[in-house]
């Protein structure tokens, strides 16, 4: 895809916290950049999805959060084992 070059004014404490958050992960600040940008897009991607589909509105779950919403009776690891299971058999 095209690229465009974008000029940026950013508090330079915030600033070299981002660089140095670059170099730890090996990215540079186009990249970061452009993570973010898609992230905000994806972001309201998703926000207009929901309305579409009139969803009401969604609350972000932490990773400790989704196991305990899961409806109860659910072993998914069972489940996941006779798949598993299954697919074997047939093979």
């Amino acid at each position: 895809m095209e690229k465009r070059k974008l000029t940026l004014s950013v508090r330079r404490d915030v600033l070299e916290e981002v660089k140095k958050y670059a170099m730890h992960e090996g990215k540079n600040l186009s990249g970061i950049v452009e993570e973010y940008f898609e992230y905000f897009v994806l972001e309201k991607w998703i926000n207009d999805l929901v309305i579409e589909l009139n969803l009401g509105e969604l609350t972000p779950a932490s990773e400790l959060e989704i196991p305990l919403n899961r409806p109860k009776g659910l072993d998914s690891a069972k489940i996941v084992r006779e798949i598993r299971d299954e697919r074997l058999a047939d093979d």
